[in-house]
């Protein structure tokens, strides 16, 4: 697809945005209303080409599957030079995809299915869904959902 025309194919386009823009910046309420968002972006067939224009573009909210927070992190490391897959993600950088792929796991996609989307070996989405487990077990013992 050229230009934005992925946007019409976007599983986000059903939904509210406000959704993708958190009434909240801390706590349970946040962090619920971040999961439901990423939920929706997890299970969107255009994440690469969202998470790619969302670097370039947006400041706020969550879209591609991160946060604007988790954007910043991931640009911050562009300038390195990563192996790139073929097909939707060929622009994004290695970090794009981890960050993508950690998304689609926390949406419930399964390692197998991460991994064939997001061209990488199922040893690593298996390392991104481990991350994923980490990253929620030390949101409970911070008291987040």
């Amino acid at each position: 697809m050229t230009g934005r025309e992925w946007r019409s194919r976007a599983a986000c386009r059903s939904v509210d945005p406000e959704l993708f823009f958190p009434v909240v910046e801390v706590g349970p309420m946040c962090a619920a209303q971040i999961e439901a968002a990423k939920a929706v972006c997890g299970r969107c067939p255009v994440l690469g080409e969202c998470l790619s224009f969302a670097l370039a573009y947006l400041a706020y909210g969550v879209a591609g599957g991160l946060t604007a927070e988790e954007r910043r992190g991931v640009a911050a490391g562009r300038g390195r030079t990563a192996a790139r897959p073929a097909g939707r993600l060929a622009d994004a950088t290695r970090g794009e995809r981890a960050a993508a792929g950690r998304a689609a796991i926390r949406a419930g996609r399964g390692v197998r299915e991460t991994a064939r989307e997001f061209g990488v070996m199922e040893r690593t989405a298996t390392r991104w869904a481990a991350q994923v487990r980490a990253q929620r077990q030390a949101g409970r013992g911070r008291g987040v959902a």
